[in-house]
């Protein structure tokens, strides 16, 4: 029973947001206004979170606290999310001197009107590079990431299951990111590999929120002070 109670948790949370998403980039060409882009992460992986832990205490019967249950200090989790994001730095490097010529790749229109729009307005700003980016974005994605592998993980113990679930769900959250082109596409699933990995030896969330917000907010400063 307990694994059909994850199944459902699963389609609510994952699978039916994920399709929606998926058809919504594939067939909508105007994008997101600025606005929409601080607005919505807060609202939709906000309320996703609190949705999560609504479903795991009272429907899955699970404590939240089994996404940070490995035995690590918490400073030691700051170490691995910098570790993390260096490892991310170095893919991203990689991938750009061997994908970026043989596969799609779509600049981030909407992200890039954003910036410019921040550079005029602080409180976009400071809403974006706090609560949009730790919880309405890394917060929201990794926790999505964690509960899917917990979740799957359950119906055997098998290093064959257990590597399968790893692969599908990255593939799952690359195709998440169909707006950015193929390019997208496969270099956000060979990361979430990494964090996949991450997650099955270490067992701790925190890691993967902490490397994900410096990440992404790591290139964000950057296009800030270089995009013209």
């Amino acid at each position: 029973m307990s694994k059909i109670k994850n199944l459902v948790t699963l389609f609510i949370l994952v699978l039916i947001p994920s399709a929606i998403m998926i058809w919504y980039r594939n067939h909508n060409t105007t994008g997101f206004a600025s606005t929409e882009l601080i607005l919505y992460p807060l609202l939709y992986g906000g309320g996703s979170i609190v949705l999560l832990f609504i479903l795991k205490k009272y429907f899955l019967k699970e404590p939240f606290s089994d996404f940070n249950s490995g035995n690590t200090l918490q400073q030691n989790d700051w170490l691995w999310g910098f570790a993390l994001t260096a490892v991310y730095f170095v893919l991203f490097y990689l991938e750009r001197l061997t994908l970026m010529d043989i596969l799609e790749f779509r600049s981030n229109q909407e992200l890039l009107g954003l910036m410019l729009d921040m550079r005029e307005r602080p409180v976009l700003l400071v809403l974006w590079f706090g609560p949009v980016l730790w919880v309405g974005i890394a917060l929201y994605e990794e926790i999505i990431r964690v509960f899917m592998l917990s979740s799957l993980w359950k119906f055997s113990s098998s290093k064959t299951w257990t590597f399968s679930v790893i692969f599908m769900t990255s593939l799952l959250i690359g195709f998440t990111h169909w707006s950015q082109g193929s390019y997208g596409i496969v270099t956000i699933a060979i990361k979430s590999l990494v964090a996949c990995f991450f997650f099955f030896k270490s067992r701790r969330l925190a890691p993967l929120v902490i490397a994900h917000a410096l990440y992404d907010g790591i290139q964000v400063v950057i296009l800030l002070f270089t995009f013209p």
